[in-house]
């Protein structure tokens, strides 16, 4: 299994499905930071000065971690940035789920408000409850992954010129 998570194509693809999932999470938010704010204060974590405070910061850095991970810039500090948020995500659901406080739209990925009822998404994926924890525990294990797990290196078959310069020395 470690070998599998030290592959490079493994962290590409966590790199970039975390990423994307980030980048995607943010637009709806930057484009609409009041409505974010409304609903980070429906959590009722944080007071409304601090709130406005989240709902402006909290997307940027959302959207830049998210495309320095697809880039494959600062990758493990990025990496290391979503790990940080997603176990504040999770600590404040569990929160929220504890006090039992009913957040309809968690705002996590769309602002959007409820509607009339459809089959889809399941009534069980809407609002904080354990599927947002499962998904962010998820998140949070690919993050991990790509913070603690060197990729293995590619073995590209050139050889530095010093080791060159040895072997022509030695007659090889």
């Amino acid at each position: 299994m470690s070998g599998l998570l030290r592959h490079p194509r493994a962290h590409l693809l966590l790199r970039l499905v975390l990423g994307g999932f980030f980048v995607f999470a943010s637009l709806d938010k930057i484009a609409s930071p009041a409505a974010f704010a409304k609903i980070v204060y429906q959590w009722q974590v944080i007071g409304p000065v601090p709130s406005n405070l989240v709902a402006v910061t909290l997307p940027w850095i959302e959207l830049v971690a998210g495309l320095l991970l697809i880039a494959g810039v600062w990758k493990r500090e990025s990496a290391l940035v979503i790990a940080l948020m997603l176990v504040v995500f999770i600590v404040a659901a569990g929160s929220v789920m504890a006090r039992g406080i009913d957040v309809e739209n968690c705002g996590c990925v769309s602002l959007a408000k409820a509607g009339a009822p459809t089959a889809w998404p399941p009534a069980w994926m809407k609002g904080v409850g354990w599927f947002l924890v499962s998904r962010n525990l998820a998140l949070l294990a690919a993050s991990l992954v790509l913070v603690l797990v060197a990729p293995a290196s590619t073995g590209s078959g050139r050889r530095s010129e010093p080791d060159s310069l040895r072997r022509a020395e030695r007659g090889v």
